[in-house]
């Protein structure tokens, strides 16, 4: 039975005839003459039914009839400031309640009588991830993920940690100089929150079956490793396409910072992409070609010379957003199907490419999402900005 309340993050105040909320610093102004909005309003406590505050709010105005209060629940609802106060969140403990109240709070200023603030955090918690590569951006969103309220969280990496690693991968430290990074990284994040289920993988991956091996029983993955540079972009979104995962991939380049997200059945695939990019951009065909007999050669990429804490952040910001809107729904995700840029100079989005689904792609032609991910074929992707 709906109970609605109004939102504690969401203040209010009475003058001038009305009342006032302030939404995200933008005030939404309710007419208020008589002052029976601000009774009705004061009706809504989480403790009656829209029946019961239509009686209750007779007593001082006779006139009221159920059917203008059902309507002011809608328009409330559809205005955002009431929520449902039937779902107490009675599945988190006394703990968990304290560690994630600020995510209810935050939650809360999106749920509605349909959705609860509870939900949105639920859906983070159950949901299961993985995170290929705990270096620069890697480091940063693994203690992301656990802080946030992922519980269920597997992490693969082979390298360790060298002195060069420490402009940017905040997880370790000088006394971890030639520790296996995979290792030092769980420490950290089950420091953080002892209660997560953690998967720890110290390998390397060098084939989609290795990856597959990894993401079979994920529902987002994301792909923050560095090598093989040409090769794991490939094997990652064949393992994910596979298993019906979402790929979140990207990374520091220079002066840019790049992140696109693969959905199988919704998007295109990384497979996808590339054999457009490559039938349609001689140049982009010439420099495949430079970088695999660089590869070949053993040598290091120009590029991976360059890596700079500052684009580092705002890339795992962006990463950490697109977890969250995947995971829990409260929004839906900026990057799937495309690549979205930013340059340190310029540090605002935009989209640069689309990740166009071929209908004969060897990899996604018959892909379909998992079940956590189902909801993004009924919900339109925000226009480019």
């Amino acid at each position: 039975m709906l109970r609605p309340t109004l939102k504690v993050s969401i203040p209010h105040f009475v003058a001038d005839g009305a009342v006032h909320f302030r939404v995200s610093g933008t005030l939404t102004s309710l007419e208020d003459p008589d002052g029976r909005v601000l009774a009705l309003l004061r009706l809504m406590d989480g403790n009656r039914d829209p029946d019961a505050i239509c009686r209750a709010l007779q007593d001082e105005f006779p006139d009221v009839t159920a059917g203008e209060v059902a309507q002011a629940v809608r328009d409330l609802d559809d205005c955002g400031l009431i929520q449902d106060a039937s779902d107490t969140g009675s599945d988190f403990d006394a703990a968990s309640a304290e560690r994630w109240a600020p995510n209810f709070g935050f939650f809360e200023t999106y749920a509605s009588t349909s959705v609860s603030k509870y939900e949105f955090q639920r859906r983070m918690r159950d949901c299961k991830v993985a995170v290929i590569g705990v270096g620069g951006v890697g480091t940063h969103l693994l203690l992301d993920l656990v802080a946030i309220g992922f519980t269920d969280i597997t992490i693969v990496d082979f390298d360790r940690v060298e002195l060069s690693n420490l402009n940017r991968q905040v997880l370790y430290g000088e006394p971890f100089l030639g520790q296996h990074k995979v290792h030092i990284a769980a420490d950290r994040a089950r420091a953080l929150n002892s209660s997560i289920t953690l998967r720890v993988e110290q390998s390397r991956i060098m084939s989609a079956d290795d990856a597959y091996r990894v993401v079979s029983d994920r529902d987002i993955v994301v792909c923050s490793a560095d090598g093989p540079k040409l090769d794991i972009p490939h094997w990652v979104n064949e393992a994910c396409v596979r298993a019906g995962a979402a790929m979140i991939s990207g990374g520091v380049d220079t002066q840019r910072s790049l992140l696109y997200t693969v959905v199988p059945g919704i998007s295109g695939c990384v497979e996808c992409w590339y054999d457009q990019v490559q039938e349609a951009d001689p140049v982009s065909r010439m420099v495949a070609s430079e970088l695999r007999a660089i590869e070949a050669r053993g040598d290091k990429f120009g590029e991976d010379t360059a890596a700079f804490n500052g684009l580092v952040v705002l890339n795992a910001a962006h990463t950490i957003g697109e977890v969250v809107r995947l995971a829990s729904r409260v929004s839906a995700p900026l990057s799937v199907g495309r690549l979205l840029e930013m340059t340190f100079q310029d540090p605002q989005l935009t989209v640069t490419e689309t990740l166009k689904r071929l209908p004969d792609c060897r990899i996604c032609r018959s892909a379909a999402p998992r079940p956590a991910l189902e909801w993004l074929a009924a919900s339109p992707l925000p226009v480019p900005f």
